[in-house]
């Protein structure tokens, strides 16, 4: 179940808030001063994010829809998380 974790992780990943904080660092250090430079750096950013997203939802993908074909729609969720945590197979 590595695929699924790693995905899992993954999806986390391309939610967390990498590009304001980055911004706010570089601003600080004096880089990135004008507001075009940070929306150039941020779409930058975004767009690694979105890749890091689509790339865990094929990671994670795989084994979510064995689980919903083997427990049902309804179970699935609790067995995921089963997996998730414990390696159950």
């Amino acid at each position: 179940m590595k695929r699924l974790r790693a995905g899992i992780i993954l999806i986390i990943l391309s939610w967390f808030p990498f590009a304001i904080i980055m911004i706010n660092i570089a601003h600080n250090h004096n880089k990135l001063m004008s507001a075009a430079e940070a929306s150039t750096f941020r779409l930058a950013v975004w767009g690694i994010q979105i890749i890091v997203g689509l790339i865990g939802l094929w990671l994670a993908g795989a084994p979510a829809i064995a689980e919903v074909k083997v427990a049902g729609i309804k179970k699935a969720p609790k067995r995921l998380w089963r997996l998730f945590w414990y390696s159950e197979q």
